[in-house]
């Protein structure tokens, strides 16, 4: 799994910032230094010409569960709740994975994106590997969906669930009326499963055999 480590960070009379998140404004106090080296934003709103640079700061519209989990992988570098992927891989646990890679994704932190990358790897595998596909089922309409109004064209999220679609489930899910019926409503994600397609008939193997490839580049 994706790490990281800060090992130029000295907490010691590192000040704290204040990061107020989500409708109810929940309080994260994180290191300065440490918030500032993982991410570009916050290194520009807290150092930058901005009411920010004050020491707090207020994300609305963030997810404050989603963003406990950014708080616990900057200081552990590693994600310990979801790395169990919830036991199961239900619905709940592919949203928020999904949501986090959208909010690591919003704040430029790079090697969190690859962290959560990989337990998508992690729960497509145990999918992979349970009979009982009722309970391990895929990513849902609703969850395509939200990826697709919160991430940019040529997204690795994107990427991730186009390939789950054309090589990693059942084809009968295409023949059924609902499913022409929904992908109507998101046509970036039906054009580029046709683009797939196309290249799954050619003889193309799953891009899931070279699952780095899926990761940011991240310069030292």
């Amino acid at each position: 799994m994706s790490t990281t480590t800060y090992d130029n960070i000295c907490f010691a009379d590192n000040p704290i910032v204040h990061l107020k998140v989500g409708a109810k404004a929940i309080l994260y106090h994180v290191h300065k230094g440490l918030i500032h080296e993982s991410s570009p934003f916050f290194r520009a709103a807290f150092t930058g010409g901005f009411k920010e640079n004050s020491g707090s700061i207020n994300l609305v519209e963030d997810d404050a569960e989603v963003f406990g989990h950014v708080v616990q992988w900057l200081y552990r570098g590693k994600l310990e709740t979801l790395s169990k992927v919830e036991a199961h891989t239900d619905y709940d646990c592919w949203m928020k994975l999904f949501q986090l890679y959208v909010l690591a994704d919003k704040y430029c932190i790079l090697p969190l994106k690859n962290a959560v990358m990989d337990l998508l790897f992690q729960t497509h595998d145990l999918r992979k590997n349970n009979k009982d596909t009722e309970t391990h089922k895929p990513p849902q309409e609703n969850c395509i969906t939200y990826v697709y109004e919160n991430t940019a064209s040529g997204s690795q999220l994107r990427r991730f669930l186009v390939t789950y679609y054309v090589w990693h489930i059942e084809l009968d899910w295409f023949s059924e009326s609902s499913t022409t019926e929904w992908l109507e409503t998101i046509p970036a994600f039906g054009a580029e499963l046709t683009k797939a397609f196309a290249s799954r008939a050619t003889g193309a193997s799953s891009p899931f055999h070279d699952r780095l490839s899926f990761n940011e580049s991240i310069r030292e």
